[in-house]
């Protein structure tokens, strides 16, 4: 249940790395609000990096526990966006809607948030950082979510953690593959 969390925390969210890296990750459990932090290195430019997340019709491509992913509306740096993430720990499986709006505020920030009107959580927040390192992207990725959905208490943090981690390398590692198709501008 919780790696769902994880996934609507990765909105934009194999699981072998290329050169990517997942450099640093945290996952705090505080009164059913869960806080996230990556650190990634992405072994591509900064410009492919942002294509591939700002490309809405691609999240699948990203990371496959997106199952769906739709652009409602697009003006200047403002999207709308619907997208249904499904994912299972052990026997308990998920999926969960979420209808956000995403900004793209300049210099490498995109910031996303949850209606929560039209969508499985309650509050929903997520800022990305999109750096360029040269020949390498860094992103820092940060999140605040708490669910509006029942979790069960026997998955504790350790399980969600391991989780996380596997869906943050799968992240790295889609984020990189198809930054590398698109090739650097």
């Amino acid at each position: 249940m919780r790696s769902i969390l994880f996934l609507l925390l990765l909105i934009f969210s194999s699981s072998v790395l290329h050169a990517g890296e997942l450099l640093h990750s945290y996952v705090n459990e505080e009164d059913d609000r869960f806080v996230m932090h990556l650190d990634m290195r992405i072994n591509a430019g900064h410009d492919s990096v942002y294509k591939v997340l700002m490309d809405f019709r691609k999240m699948s491509q990203v990371n496959d526990s997106i199952t769906s992913s739709t652009l409602l509306e697009s003006k200047d740096k403002k999207h709308l966006l619907r997208f249904v993430t499904e994912g299972c720990i052990w026997f308990f499986c998920r999926q969960v809607k979420q209808l956000v709006t995403v900004t793209e505020l300049g210099n490498g920030y995109i910031l996303s948030e949850t209606d929560p009107t039209e969508s499985d959580l309650r509050y929903g927040k997520t800022l990305w950082q999109v750096i360029d390192e040269g020949e390498t992207t860094r992103i820092k990725y940060n999140a605040d979510v708490i669910p509006d959905f029942w979790i069960p208490p026997f998955f504790g943090a350790s399980v969600f953690q391991n989780r996380m981690l596997r869906e943050g390398k799968k992240t790295v590692n889609g984020i990189e593959r198809l930054s590398s198709s698109n090739g650097d501008e």
